[in-house]
C-alpha cells in the first residue's frame, strides 16, 4: 500500500510538473507571437521606405547625369530626398527569445519544427540584417557626413523648415559631383542589399506566425 501511495503520488507530481510546463509554454508563445507580430509592422514599414530611397537615388542620379549640368539648388533637392531616408536602425522585437534561450526556455516549446523555426529567424536571419544596418550606419557617418562637412555651408540651413535648397555647395566640381554621385551610389547600393536581407526574415516572420497560431489555437 505504501509503495501505491508513492507511485501514485509521483504519477500526480508528474503530471503537475506536465501541466505546469504546458502552460508556460503556451505563455511563451503568446509572447512571442506578440513580438512577432510587432515585427510585422516594422517590416512593412522598414521595406517601404527602403523601396522608397531606391525611387529617389533614381532621381537623384536623373539629376547629377543630365546632360545639362545641374543648378546647386537642384543636387540639393535630389541629395536631400535619400538623406530624408537615412534611418537604419532595425527595431525587431526579441525581448521574449532572448529570455527564452538565455533561461533555457526554449525546451518548452515541444514541436522540433517550430524551435528550429525560431532559431533561423532570431539568430541567423535577423543577425544578418543587424550586421548590415551597423555597416550602414558607419558608411552614413564615415562617407556621407565626411562629404557634406566638406562640400556643404551649413550656415544656409533653414532649421525652420528643414530646407536644403538654399544650402550653398562650396569648391563644387565635376570630380566631386562625381564623388557625390559614387557616395550615394554605395549607399543604394547598401539600401538593395538590405532589401534583399529583410525580404527573407519578412518571410521567415510570416511563417513563424502561422506555426504558432496552429501550434497553439491562438488567433
Amino acid at each position: 500500500m505504501l509503495f501505491l501511495a508513492v507511485f501514485a503520488g509521483f504519477l500526480a507530481e508528474n503530471q503537475r510538473e506536465h501541466i505546469v510546463e504546458h502552460q508556460r509554454e503556451k505563455k511563451f508563445a503568446k509572447r512571442l507571437l506578440s513580438d512577432l507580430r510587432q515585427d510585422s509592422i516594422f517590416f512593412e514599414t522598414r521595406i517601404k521606405l527602403l523601396e522608397d530611397r531606391q525611387k529617389a537615388h533614381k532621381r537623384f542620379l536623373k539629376i547629377m547625369t543630365n546632360p545639362v549640368r545641374a543648378t546647386d539648388s537642384a543636387v540639393n533637392r535630389g541629395f536631400a530626398g535619400i538623406l530624408l531616408l537615412t534611418r537604419t536602425s532595425n527595431d525587431f522585437t526579441t525581448a521574449t527569445y532572448n529570455e527564452m534561450k538565455t533561461s533555457g526556455s526554449l525546451r518548452y516549446i515541444g514541436n522540433d519544427s517550430l524551435t528550429t523555426s525560431l532559431q533561423e529567424y532570431y539568430d541567423v536571419l535577423l543577425a544578418r540584417t543587424y550586421r548590415d544596418a551597423e555597416g550602414a550606419d558607419k558608411f552614413f557617418t564615415d562617407d556621407i557626413i565626411s562629404y557634406m562637412i566638406k562640400h556643404f555651408r551649413f550656415q544656409d540651413f533653414k532649421p525652420s523648415d528643414g530646407s536644403m535648397l538654399h544650402i550653398k555647395l562650396l569648391n563644387r566640381s565635376p570630380e566631386s559631383d562625381q564623388e557625390m554621385i559614387n557616395i550615394m551610389g554605395v549607399w543604394a547600393s547598401n539600401c538593395d542589399t538590405q532589401l534583399d536581407l529583410q525580404r527573407p526574415a519578412q518571410k521567415q516572420m510570416l511563417e513563424l506566425i502561422k506555426l504558432i497560431k496552429k501550434q497553439y489555437h491562438l488567433k
